[in-house]
């Protein structure tokens, strides 16, 4: 018997999902807007109308790589046999959409203080240098995201190793204590749990972070499936197989643990 995802009812709610359908249908209106504007001579209006289009088509393709994304349909979508282990790598799309949105972002907030600049007026000084301290927040939380990047998620016959957003995290199999799904923020979770006494091999691509390290959720190992290339159940699937069954842990260096993936050979207990 399959065991049912625990992702099933994971998701953005209908609210939420109507909100993106409803500004797709906007970003499709402005862009006839904008042809329309072009036609009739308009190169400010269609210059402002094709902007923000492009900022609402970035919104709905990060929406959708954090929620939907339906063709990780395939168990094999990102999963290939490098670095010595079975290697479930991140998606390139995923970076595209969040830091593109980061960096619509950042334009928008320069271009608004720019403008308030003009003026010249103290109130429109003190607004613009709140947008350029914005600006610079979103320089840096994209400029995070890239260290390492595209990052994976690596099981070797020792452990598991995981390089995410500016960090390296490593953890061998006899400190693991527990597989478990969670979601954040409606996006589906695998999250490692390591033994009370398991040693906290991090490193990290910066000194500090945005927000602090609280993000990472240490010392748990956490996967979100939102950056995977794959199906978050196949990684969840197969982290909890090779947990419960050391003896095949030996096959993750070569072609046969692809394959046990592509086949769907997992043995999971009950949880």
């Amino acid at each position: 018997m399959v065991e049912p995802s625990p992702w099933e009812k994971a998701g953005p709610g209908r609210l939420v999902t109507a909100s993106f359908v409803f500004v797709a249908l906007l970003a499709l209106v402005l862009v006839v807007v904008a042809v329309f504007a072009v036609l009739d001579g308009d190169l400010v209006g269609a210059v402002g109308s094709a902007a923000i289009a492009v900022y609402f088509i970035t919104v709905v393709g990060l929406g959708t790589v954090l929620w939907w994304r339906p063709r990780r349909a395939s168990a094999l979508s990102g999963v290939v046999t490098e670095g010595g282990g079975l290697t479930f790598r991140y998606s390139r799309w995923a970076y595209f959409w969040a830091v593109g949105t980061l960096l619509l972002h950042l334009a928008a907030l320069l271009l608004f203080g720019l403008f308030l600049l003009r003026d010249g007026d103290t109130t429109g000084q003190v607004i613009a240098i709140i947008c350029f301290a914005g600006a610079v927040w979103f320089a840096l939380a994209a400029l995070r995201l890239l260290p390492g990047a595209p990052g994976h998620l690596r099981l070797t016959p020792a452990g598991l190793e995981h390089r995410g957003h500016g960090l390296l995290h490593r953890l061998p199999w006899e400190s693991v204590a527990d597989v478990g799904p969670t979601t954040i923020n409606g996006s589906p979770v695998v999250v490692v749990l390591p033994s009370a006494s398991a040693p906290v091999d991090v490193s990290f691509a910066w000194p500090t972070r945005i927000g602090g390290r609280r993000g990472f959720l240490l010392p748990s190992m956490v996967v979100r499936g939102m950056w995977l290339a794959g199906d978050p159940l196949t990684v969840y699937r197969t982290v909890r197989h090779y947990h419960a069954n050391p003896e095949h842990r030996t096959e993750l260096s070569t072609e046969a643990a692809r394959q046990r993936v592509e086949q769907g050979r997992f043995v999971l207990p009950r949880r």
